[in-house]
């Protein structure tokens, strides 16, 4: 049996292909949001798992293989994950999508290895801010001016509410659902008036190129958070190269 961590289209994307490819699969989310459909070979686990629940679940379920889908900031699920299987010595297989260093934009960006890294460069840096890096990474812009601030976040109550208590007023909050265009990025920029663009190192599916070329575009400035270092046992980058490697020929196993 072989469960993977998803909550991203990579994780989905790897479920689906496993099954297909004729794998038992259990997909593993904190919400059903975006999961594959339910099927003979597919099943489901909905909801947050800490290192203990995960162990718990990888010795119950006979679990052979975890796939960790997770999304490249995920830090805390992506550590569960590696102590529970060396813990029951479960394999595991980090599905990472590429990142920026894959990318012909990656040198027209600003690199910070840290939210604070890139907050102590804005507060030397005038101009306004417009924030991509996600609704719960707000309070870390909390040290810069209110006023400079414009966020890009989803568009649900909770979220809205929440830019409201940290004291961001309804003309700083940009509620949109993405992806976002190249087009329609350049229109936010130059319509804020925004100096840099603050942003997470997701790769293609997380709209990153778009954000530096609408960027470069307008005259502002890209800082990207660098992701996470983690000491991934193994690695694949997409979900094809998943498959392939375990299942090489057809109809094989691993």
């Amino acid at each position: 049996m072989i469960l993977v961590l998803g909550g991203t289209a990579d994780g989905r994307e790897a479920a689906e292909r496993l099954a297909a490819a004729g794998r038992s699969v259990i997909y593993s989310s904190i919400s059903a949001y975006n999961a594959p459909a339910e099927s003979v070979r597919l099943g489901w686990h909905i909801g947050a798992m800490d290192a203990q629940g995960l162990a718990a679940m990888l010795r119950e379920r006979a679990i052979t293989l975890l796939v960790d889908g997770t999304h490249p900031y995920a830090r805390t699920a992506s550590e569960n994950a590696l102590a529970a299987c060396r813990e029951l010595g479960v394999r595991y297989i980090r599905l990472e999508r590429p990142g920026l260093e894959a990318m012909a934009e990656k040198d027209a960006v600003i690199r910070c290895e840290s939210y604070e890294a890139a907050v102590a460069y804005l507060k030397t840096h005038p101009g306004n801010v417009l924030t991509t890096t996600g609704s719960r990474e707000l309070s870390r812009y909390q040290a810069l001016p209110r006023e400079r601030v414009f966020s890009r976040v989803l568009p649900t109550a909770e979220v809205i509410a929440k830019c409201e208590e940290l004291g961001y007023l309804p003309r700083q909050i940009v509620a949109m659902q993405g992806p976002f265009s190249f087009e329609l990025n350049a229109a936010m920029i130059h319509a804020l008036n925004i100096r840099y663009v603050t942003t997470k190192d997701s790769g293609d599916i997380g709209g990153v190129a778009e954000k530096i070329r609408a960027a470069a575009a307008c005259g502002a400035e890209v800082l990207c958070i660098d992701r996470p270092k983690l000491d991934y046992p193994e690695t694949v980058a997409t979900a094809e190269a998943l498959v392939a490697r375990l299942m090489p020929q057809k109809g094989g196993q691993s």
